[in-house]
């Protein structure tokens, strides 16, 4: 039977390509602008909720050794300023900085344009194309990392089942902000630092498992699509929970004046949306 590589080697002899510190720079340019409009935003609007996700974004990075070694990512050793190595993984400054404005940011500003009347699935669709975009810029073309090994649906050197996982983590960050939000006001605001983090490691451990395990046995290549494909469809039904969620707690808020345009096909902003 064709093994799916076992564990196999890491490869740790791999190098940076120079275009590492492009890269690097302009993360960095792009999270301390984000910093800087988020604490006007603070101080003007007084409220800190896009502060709270940047760091939330933040926070979740410390799940990304776990992710690269179940699903067999690389970041080589001589990258620009690596912050941390997590579970023998080098963990890079571009990787840190990005989690933060990619995790952070997206949730954010999904969730806006959620409570607005945009459909979560556009905001999951926005999130895969943005997730392949990143994944393909850094690891095929820059080289500042790799996805070793086989692993199933591996197009030019993403296996895009992925970017489906990551586009429905990004679509329950925004129903679990949006959920929570309206009860956390003022300094309690605090209180959803974690919610970016739990939205990515419950998504990946819900839609990934399988993958996970084929990587790390000798199972054949076949089930590794299967598993692939689990992956997928998984990712496509926790974000159909999340738009269900969404939808019925949207119905559930609106006045016997609202409920009627909507009746014949009419949008309507959420409450907090029409309250902001």
């Amino acid at each position: 039977m064709e093994a799916l590589a076992a564990l196999g080697p890491r490869p740790e002899d791999m190098h940076a390509s120079g275009a590492a510190w492009v890269f690097t720079l302009v993360v960095g340019i792009g999270f301390v602008l984000v910093a800087a409009w988020c604490l006007t935003y603070a101080i003007h609007r007084r409220d800190v909720l896009p502060l709270v996700m940047l760091g939330s974004g933040l926070l979740s990075v410390g799940l990304e050794p776990v992710v690269d070694t179940m699903g067999k990512v690389w970041y080589a050793s001589d990258n620009p300023w690596v912050v941390y190595t997590g579970m023998g993984v080098p963990q890079p400054a571009f990787l840190v900085l990005g989690y933060a404005l990619f995790w952070g940011g997206s949730v954010y500003v999904g969730s806006r344009f959620v409570l607005n009347g945009t459909s979560l699935w556009k905001v999951f669709a926005t999130v895969f194309a943005m997730d392949l975009f990143v994944e393909y810029l850094g690891a095929p073309i820059l080289k500042v990392g790799v996805y070793y090994d086989f692993s199933p649906f591996n197009v030019l050197g993403f296996p895009i089942w992925w970017a489906f996982v990551n586009g429905a983590a990004g679509a329950v960050g925004v129903w679990l902000l949006i959920v929570l939000e309206p009860r956390l006001t003022g300094w309690r605001r605090i209180g959803l630092l974690p919610v970016s983090a739990t939205a990515f490691g419950a998504t990946h451990a819900t839609c990934a498992w399988p993958v996970w395990v084929c990587l790390h046995s000798n199972a054949p290549h076949w089930l590794g699509y299967v598993a692939g494909a689990y992956a997928i469809s998984m990712a496509f039904a926790v974000v159909a929970f999340a738009n269900s969620e969404i939808r019925s707690r949207t119905s559930a808020s609106l006045s016997p004046s609202d409920a009627e345009p909507q009746r014949r096909g009419v949008g309507t902003a959420h409450p907090a949306a029409r309250a902001g």
